[in-house]
């Protein structure tokens, strides 16, 4: 008599949730490095907005109304300001406290796109791996902003949804309303568009009854209009401009017919997010318009995709504001991938790899030249040939390549980059700063100096027009960079201000993007000459800072 089979899972065949909770914390501990570092990847946004709002706000013991700059900040909801004043609490005023919500929901991201691939028959975690690998997510995880949580909470909300309407549970209607509700408390309104547009594409493609009654629907959206409701109405009662100011931004966003300008943009923003599966994702789409895969979501996927990229035709955009829509584009790709015969798999792969190791090259040759370091740059071009090797491989495995693309970027951001010293602030700045005005002139920068003191940093207005009465009228500190020096010295000495030079240092820092960080003005004599010495002080802003008695 034959022996029966042992109906238990093997070892290795570890339960659904426990995979995803160690895919999760895989996506954290790459997501993770440098978040506490000043010279971590950064822009302006981040460092002059939300890190100086909570500051404000913490330091007025306020929760409910933002601040900055002294004054009321009501264009963004409170949600991830709050999450942020939390951690301070807990963790204290510092840059690891501020960033480690992003990183959360970048692993959330990445984790929910690959239970949303599963739900449709994929294998594996691919889709989750193309996402974690997506630039756009290895950088915003790493920078306190609002768009990663928006998309996060979304995809989430899409994931259950779907749940609920196969299998009807009203716990999956709550929660589903739970996420939107969290992704509106971010970013208002338009975090609704980021979870109607796939059901709208799914009224367009996929038609069929749900599981669910119709009164969960009600619950869900009682559930919701009692998490996402109270804040807004709380502010208009309490702040009356609360929605001439969503006007205002409104009108910012400059909303008009689509020009044929815009178009190009739009789709390289998108394609922009999602390197290195800019290429693949086009040959996915292609694929599914000439019908060539063989997955019934196909045409939901990408309908979702066309879908929620329309408005943004129609105003105008940060490449940021399209994360929302990583989720279908990588879970389509993710599909190509995995039906492409080998010849044609090794190919994409290996334009991918390529692509995430041209600027892995060349930041860690910049790193090394310059003696910034050496360990990071060795190992980004060992692990180079490692994913070279990967996808060169006669079967390529999409996941593992798309596995060490992860981790290179996560080394290139964690590591080398950080490694350039930018936005570093020198160790010996006078000790009473934290107890002094502190501010800079004419521009946010240093930009990292709010988060040295751990209170908000003010912009002392660069205008000529009363600069001598602003000098006269200013105790503290002032650092001015030295580009800006004659403007302030000149000031200072027709309106008989004693400016006593403290001291002066050079250090990279973020102008508005990540990417730009030497010296604004920088020539191409400037660059060879900086080549040939090794020396990087001709690519470096030089800041100079003043005590007004």
């Amino acid at each position: 008599m034959a022996p029966q089979s042992d109906p238990r899972p093997l070892p290795t065949d570890a339960p659904p949730v426990f995979r995803d909770a160690l895919f999760f914390g895989c996506c954290v501990l790459l997501l993770l490095p440098s978040i506490w570092s000043p010279c971590s990847i950064t822009g302006q946004d981040e460092y002059f907005l939300s890190f100086r709002t909570v500051l404000e706000m913490q330091e007025r013991s306020e929760w409910l109304t933002p601040y900055v700059n002294g004054e009321v900040r009501l264009q963004k909801p409170p949600l991830l300001y709050w999450l942020m004043r939390g951690s301070f609490e807990v963790f204290g005023s510092n840059l690891f406290a501020a960033r480690l919500w992003s990183v959360l929901f970048g692993a959330t991201l990445a984790l929910f796109s690959n239970k949303l691939a599963r739900l449709y028959n994929q294998k594996g975690y691919l889709a989750g791996l193309l996402a974690l690998s997506a630039a756009g997510v290895m950088i915003e995880a790493r920078r306190a902003m609002f768009d990663l949580p928006v998309a996060s909470m979304c995809t989430a909300a899409i994931y259950y949804a779907i749940v609920w309407h196969r299998r009807g549970q009203l716990r999956a209607a709550v929660t589903m309303a739970t996420c939107v509700a969290a992704a509106a408390m971010c970013k208002g309104p338009v975090a609704l568009w980021f979870f109607g547009a796939p059901l709208l594409a799914a009224v367009l493609v996929r038609r069929g009854a749900s599981a669910g009654p119709w009164w969960h629907v009600v619950a869900a959206v009682g559930w919701f209009a009692a998490l996402a409701l109270p804040w807004p109405l709380w502010a208009q009662a309490n702040h009356p401009s609360f929605w001439h100011v969503l006007a205002d931004q409104a009108a910012e966003r400059q909303f008009a017919w689509p020009e044929l300008s815009r178009l190009p943009r739009l789709g390289g923003a998108l394609l922009g997010l999602i390197v290195p599966w800019s290429l693949c994702m086009l040959g996915a789409c292609w694929a599914v318009l000439r019908w060539r895969v063989q997955l019934p979501h196909g045409r939901w996927l990408l309908v979702w995709l066309i879908v929620g990229l329309l408005p943004f035709a129609f105003m105008k955009t940060f490449e940021r504001y399209l994360l929302g829509l990583l989720p279908p584009a990588l879970i389509l790709t993710a599909s190509w991938l995995e039906q492409l015969p080998a010849v044609a798999r090794r190919l994409q792969l290996t334009i991918a790899v390529v692509v995430v190791a041209i600027p892995v090259v060349v930041f860690a040759l910049f790193a090394a030249w310059f003696g910034f370091s050496y360990v990071g740059p060795a190992v980004s071009v060992l692990l180079v040939v490692a994913a070279w090797r990967s996808a060169r491989r006669t079967e390529p495995n999409p996941a593992k390549t798309a596995g060490l693309c992860a981790v290179l970027l996560s080394t290139l951001l964690g590591w080398v980059y950080p490694s350039l010293g930018i936005n570093q602030l020198p160790a010996d700045l006078p000790a009473d700063l934290v107890d002094r005005g502190v501010q800079t002139f004419g521009r946010p920068q240093p930009g990292m100096l709010s988060m040295r003191v751990q209170r908000s940093v003010q912009q002392m207005d660069g205008r000529n027009e009363q600069l001598g009465a602003r000098l006269a009228n200013y105790h503290g500190y002032l650092f001015v960079l030295e580009q800006d020096q004659e403007r302030v010295l000149a000031a200072a000495r027709q309106r008989g201000v004693t400016l006593e030079r403290i001291g002066a240092f050079r250090s990279f820092y973020s102008r508005k993007a990540w990417l730009k960080f030497y010296r604004s003005g920088v020539s191409r004599d400037d660059w060879l000459e900086a080549l040939a010495s090794r020396s990087p002080e001709r690519l470096q802003p030089r800041f100079i800072y003043y005590r007004l008695p």
